[in-house]
């Protein structure tokens, strides 16, 4: 009896000790994950109003939001695996999505583990081994990172490395017929943790139409053969009445011009004898005389200043498709190459592109230069006629 009494309260004491074992070792265990901390510069993406105007179109015809970078930070009280996962809504192998109509990459860089420079590491999911290392790499879906010491995923106190943020949207999504308000939300975690952020991408898309109307084309009158220059040089003749666009929109939005094309493209004749000189882009043609000669040229300028109905507004144009944009200052003399935008703003906004408006009068002036006398048949009327396409973007 004794020896079983004995066995018994051994036996009930080792479940004691076992039970208070594992009371004191699981809190040590979570402290530990919960003492680690994930912070980001910024845990919101916020675009802002979306438009047509102020942004660039891709290679792939998506429009490209502006490019944004957010700090990571993650700290843990004792050396971590620091491998690192975004979870958010896959959209294909390389990007995530971003609401219906669109995307958004990651890349991570310029990783710092407890104060030194390394590379980072895209981790294979079955091996925990690194496959490829550089000092960025895309964050794609499902792919964890980890930082790397001799080319070994390696544990540390702090982390800290850049967010690239690349976002894109289908041109037709920002064509919405209420106002429309994009969100996507995903999750960066620290993998052995579990101890995880939200970062959250935000935009605006408002519903409206803008519509242009050209109230008058530039004229240049009637010309005389006799007026040409008779010693083989082009001959230069002023506008003498300005061209006249207006637009109207139904909410106010940024708007933005774009020359599509010379509709009398192939008979455009660069100015001779002349002191001036302009690229091919900026030479528009004036078609042909009833003999098949080219004409001529003319060049188009865009007005220095505008008038919105905030009032008086200033150019600026952007050459990379709407990525950046400057203050012109003075009149633009206008390209039919399709890359270069122009706008109007506020003189201290110029340099950020469009301003939004309901309206907006545009002036244009043009020069012509005609073809040296000896070049054209001259023994009937010719008619210069130069005719240009344009786009309104907003």
């Amino acid at each position: 009896m004794r020896a079983s009494n004995d066995d018994g309260l051994s036996r009930r004491g080792l479940l004691i000790v076992a039970y208070l074992l594992a009371a004191v070792l699981v809190p040590s265990v979570r402290a530990e994950d919960a003492g680690c901390e994930v912070r980001l510069g910024s845990e919101q993406i916020d675009y802002g109003l979306l438009s047509r105007a102020t942004l660039a179109v891709g290679a792939a015809g998506h429009l490209v939001l502006p490019t944004r970078t957010v700090g990571l930070h993650v700290r843990c009280p004792v050396p971590r695996d620091m491998t690192l996962l975004f979870d958010g809504t896959r959209a294909d192998a390389g990007a995530y999505r971003f609401a219906d109509r669109g995307r958004f990459a990651l890349r991570l860089r310029d990783a710092v583990l407890d104060g030194v420079p390394v590379d980072l590491g895209q981790v294979d999911p079955v091996t925990g081994m690194p496959a490829r290392s550089a000092r960025a790499l895309p964050w794609t879906p499902g792919q964890g990172i980890a930082p790397l010491v001799h080319g070994e995923v390696a544990k540390g106190l702090e982390l800290s490395a850049q967010i690239d943020v690349e976002a894109f949207v289908e041109e037709d999504a920002l064509r919405v017929s209420d106002a429309t308000r994009w969100t996507t939300t995903g999750t960066i975690e620290v993998v052995a943790t579990g101890v995880s952020r939200e970062l959250t991408l935000q935009a605006d898309a408002r519903p409206g139409r803008c519509g242009v109307e050209v109230i008058h084309d530039v004229s240049f009158g009637t010309v005389q053969s006799s007026d040409l220059d008779s010693h083989g040089a082009s001959t230069v003749v002023p506008a003498v009445r300005h061209g006249r666009l207006r637009v109207r929109c139904d909410g106010a939005m940024p708007v933005a011009f774009r020359i599509m094309r010379d509709e009398r493209a192939g008979t455009a004749v660069s100015p001779v004898g002349l002191s001036v000189s302009y690229p091919e882009a900026q030479l528009f043609g004036l078609g042909k005389t009833p003999s098949g000669e080219d004409i001529g040229a003319y060049v188009l300028r865009w007005g220095a200043s505008a008038m919105s109905d905030d009032g008086r507004t200033t150019i600026t144009r952007s050459l990379d498709g709407g990525r950046t944009w400057v203050a012109a200052g003075d009149t633009v003399t206008a390209e039919h190459a399709g890359v270069e935008r122009i706008a109007y703003a506020s003189p201290d906004d110029a340099a950020r592109g469009p301003a939004a408006t309901t309206a907006l009068d545009v002036t244009l002036d043009a020069t012509i230069f005609i073809a040296p006398k000896q070049q054209l048949s001259l023994a009937e009327p010719v008619a210069a006629d130069g005719l240009a396409t344009f786009e309104i973007i907003y």
